[in-house]
């Protein structure tokens, strides 16, 4: 990423600017730790403190970080480090943020915690756009009153500790990460590396829609723009279903499922947009004659905007001359004969 100066992108993940400040030879190693949610099994509610304590020790009371004590037993969580072989200096003492009013820290340590944030944040948006396309899991719409949007961020070097929250929720998003095809992950990590520095909107947008565990029937528009996305601006709708249909039916069976699917989809997403309507994830629809919840919908449209997704990847991988996720008539002609 750093080699590739993903800095250069349009959009960024999160201090995109920070990431040019630092060096790829710089670090010695970047390693993500996923705790799965606690399902069952002997109940320890202290589980994720004892955790978070064994991998990074108590800390000071000062400050006061204290947000990760609340958090229940049953969520999971993820862990994601990144070890430099330089020292970062001028972290802040005990002293320089309680002696005063106001906290006393030196710029250069601010440069350093928006270049070692930065990086934390690509690295957390690489991986979850790889799970995301690699296991892309139905769940069900539940709105929560007191959603969980947390988190902390901590710098340690030598015997000196920093930590401050840092909220999200981005991987509260439920995905049934099945370990049998962990080498999938591998393969497509080393993939989508190649070509993450690139403007690949779709994917951008793709990540939004499934940032959170508080999704709405909203988010189905943010799948259909990722799926829009990898077409030139005047495609039309009826190309880009057939274009999905094409790539990713094997039988008339399951083409006609995906057509009607996506038909479906676009109506709620046109009713939305243009007819004012809201649709309720509980509210029900008619898909090939029977009713379903709405937000079924948007669960079967996310496994099709991933599989493109991939295909349009591939595609990238395979013509060294592009530098976006695009397909076109060229591609519609290939599929229809394929010889």
């Amino acid at each position: 990423m750093l080699v590739n100066e993903v800095w250069r992108r349009k959009f960024n993940y999160g201090f995109g600017k920070a990431l040019k400040k630092t060096s790829p030879d710089d670090i010695k190693s970047a390693t993500i730790t996923i705790f799965p949610r606690f399902i069952s099994g002997y109940v320890n509610e202290a589980r994720i403190q004892e955790l978070i304590h064994e991998y990074f020790g108590r800390l000071p009371t000062y400050l006061k970080i204290r947000n990760y004590k609340d958090w229940s037993h049953q969520i999971g969580f993820a862990v994601i480090q990144t070890e430099y072989l330089s020292t970062t200096t001028n972290i802040p003492t005990k002293k320089d943020l309680t002696a005063e009013v106001l906290p006393n820290y030196e710029m250069e340590f601010i440069e350093k915690y928006d270049q070692h944030l930065a990086v934390l944040k690509e690295l957390s948006s690489f991986f979850l756009a790889t799970l995301h396309l690699c296991f892309p899991s139905e769940s069900f719409m539940m709105r929560n009153h007191n959603p969980i949007n947390d988190g902390y961020f901590q710098i340690q070097s030598g015997r000196r500790t920093y930590a401050s929250r840092v909220s999200t929720n981005a991987f509260m998003h439920e995905i049934l990460i099945e370990t049998s095809k962990m080498s999938n992950v591998e393969t497509s990590m080393n993939s989508l590396a190649e070509v993450w520095h690139y403007d690949l909107w779709s994917l951008d947008r793709y990540l939004r829609a499934v940032e959170s565990d508080q999704i709405s029937m909203d988010n189905l528009l943010d799948l259909i723009y990722s799926l829009e996305g990898l077409f030139e601006k005047s495609t039309s709708a009826e190309f880009i279903k057939t274009m999905c249909v094409l790539n990713l039916c094997n039988s008339r069976k399951e083409a006609r499922a995906m057509r009607n699917l996506l038909d479906l989809a676009y109506k709620i997403r046109n009713e939305i947009v243009h007819g004012g309507i809201s649709f309720d994830p509980f509210d029900k629809v008619k898909l090939e004659g029977k009713e379903i919840l709405a937000q079924s919908v948007y669960w079967k449209t996310k496994t099709i905007v991933a599989q493109m997704l991939i295909k349009a990847i591939s595609k990238l991988l395979n013509n060294k001359d592009m530098r976006n996720l695009r397909f076109n008539i060229d591609d519609f002609i290939n599929l229809t004969y394929q010889k």
